[in-house]
């Protein structure tokens, strides 16, 4: 499984005629959704104008949490308690020797040192060698959340969230439980094709390709991780309907702004949607 994607997601084709963004409607009230990737390269702006159109028109901006909490020095001191080992303990003692050892050889190929690596947590073992191997490629500027987080603060938008941080935080503390092996081999092995992965990944994104974001994100972790396609997915979206048809009774127009593959699939926020009767369809200014 590809355990960047879901980072990237949970990231120029500017010739392409739609984009992962939405229009939600009924009875006269409307908000809109778009599909997001946290991390894109200098390149990949300007954004599509669907998403600069949708920013105007929006009352309030929307983001699965408040960004500028997360931020914050002492709530990303929280995160690092919940994603580092105690008590003399290392990633050494929770995976098998074979691993271990890629694990050391392929760090040892980078600017990075094992010896700093050591008691990290897969999630953020998994989190500093992605940002590295960005970094070297060039792609690790501000994905679309901080992008509009940052202009909305500029502008005075209001903002809103969908979960608070701490269950954001719960969230990646749990990824790769009991997986710890295979997300730490299969990380390393998506590094040496980092570059093409992103590439793909945002030509479905910025087509806004449903089928293809779900058969590169989820397919294969339906099957084979049920337990963290539960966590990451299904119990976020069903969290957050309530929260969505909220706003849809509100006079005020707003953009919600989530990983683009909350929106896909049979599980997803844009086919709860529709289920429900609400009119969901692809924006176009």
């Amino acid at each position: 499984m590809r355990y960047l994607i879901l980072l990237c997601l949970l990231v120029p084709f500017h010739a392409f005629a739609e984009t992962s963004l939405w229009k939600v409607s009924k009875a006269g009230s409307e908000i809109f959704i778009g599909g997001t990737i946290h991390v894109l390269s200098i390149s990949d702006y300007p954004l599509p104008e669907e998403f600069e159109q949708a920013y105007q028109r929006a009352d309030m901006i929307v983001f699965e949490t408040d960004l500028a909490i997360m931020a914050q020095p002492e709530v990303q001191q929280q995160f690092l308690q919940r994603v580092i080992y105690r008590n003399g303990r290392t990633i050494e003692d929770y995976v098998r020797p074979q691993t271990y050892q890629i694990l050391v050889d392929y760090v040892a190929s980078t600017e990075l040192r094992m010896e700093a690596l050591k008691s990290f947590k897969p999630p953020l073992l998994m989190i500093t060698l992605l940002m590295a191997e960005l970094n070297r490629l060039g792609m690790a500027d501000i994905g679309v959340d901080d992008y509009f987080n940052q202009k909305a603060r500029v502008d005075g938008k209001v903002l809103g969230e969908l979960e608070s941080f701490q269950v954001e935080l719960s969230v990646i503390e749990k990824m790769g439980k009991n997986h710890e092996d295979e997300m730490i081999l299969s990380t390393i092995k998506e590094m040496k094709e980092l570059s093409s992965v992103m590439h793909e990944l945002k030509q479905a994104w910025r087509s806004g390709n449903l089928f293809l974001l779900e058969k590169i994100g989820i397919s294969d972790m339906k099957v084979e991780y049920k337990d963290l396609y539960q966590l990451l997915l299904v119990n976020r979206n069903k969290a957050w309907m309530p929260k969505i048809e909220a706003f849809l009774k509100t006079p005020e127009i707003e953009f919600v702004l989530v990983g683009a593959l909350h929106l896909v699939g049979s599980d997803g926020i844009i086919s709860r949607l529709r289920a429900i009767g609400y009119k969901v369809e692809r924006f176009k200014p």
